[in-house]
């Protein structure tokens, strides 16, 4: 079981990057994402004071900042229709990817939440970018979990539970999805990417991963390139 963002493609970081200077960042000299997105990536992602990010049992989204313009275009960004077409992959997709070429796992299925109000029939911008990498290999698939708000509807660890128990492994970024994994399916090894601001939040028996922005493209999940890189 893997999720997707903030494993597969980064989400929150890279709309905030997207998302242009607004006035006050510019009186306050806030770091610019004119910068490159990989160094801005491992800033995002330092410890600070207070986290970037929020978690609920249902998914996780950007902290309330001061500045709220720029809460307000990041938000507008992250649910635009291309946003996956333009977010780079990071490194635990490369890694997962040569694992499903060497033919070094069984089954993947992607579990992935979406939010009904935003998305009432599903993300149809998740399954399109699934459906042109991973999805064009036969051993994964993916599964959407809609969730009504922050603090109702079911959660991916019920999904998992209810579905996969017998899976050796799963991934995701959020540590309230992985606590509840490992306290209740001890046979499941649980892995996170290691993102400092998060680490304190982690049960600690999962699994962080060091992760970065990779080089990875689409073109990388085409079958023709599967046999050439054996």
């Amino acid at each position: 079981m893997c999720d997707w963002d903030e494993v597969i493609q980064p989400h929150e970081p890279y709309a905030l990057w997207l998302t242009p200077l607004s006035e006050k960042q510019k009186k306050d000299n806030y770091v610019s994402e004119k910068i490159d997105f990989s160094e801005y990536f491992k800033v995002f992602w330092e410890k600070w004071s207070e986290p970037w990010i929020n978690y609920s049992p249902y998914g996780s989204y950007l902290a309330e900042i001061e500045d709220t313009e720029k809460l307000n275009q990041q938000q507008t960004i992250k649910n635009s229709l291309d946003f996956y077409q333009k977010a780079p992959f990071l490194t635990i997709a490369k890694e997962l990817l040569k694992l499903i070429k060497e033919d070094k796992v069984e089954q993947v299925i992607f579990l992935s939440a979406y939010d009904k109000r935003k998305f009432p029939d599903g993300d149809p911008r998740k399954k399109q970018i699934f459906n042109e990498t991973f999805g064009k290999f036969p051993n994964c698939a993916l599964e959407l979990i809609g969730f009504d708000n922050e603090e109702k509807g079911r959660t991916k660890a019920d999904w998992i539970k209810e579905n996969t128990a017998d899976f050796d492994l799963v991934i995701d970024d959020n540590p309230n999805i992985c606590r509840s994994v490992v306290e209740n399916i001890p046979n499941i090894t649980v892995c996170s990417p290691h993102y400092p601001a998060a680490e304190n939040q982690h049960h600690d028996k999962v699994l962080l991963i060091k992760t970065s922005v990779s080089d990875l493209k689409k073109n990388d999940f085409n079958k023709k390139t599967v046999e050439k890189e054996k």
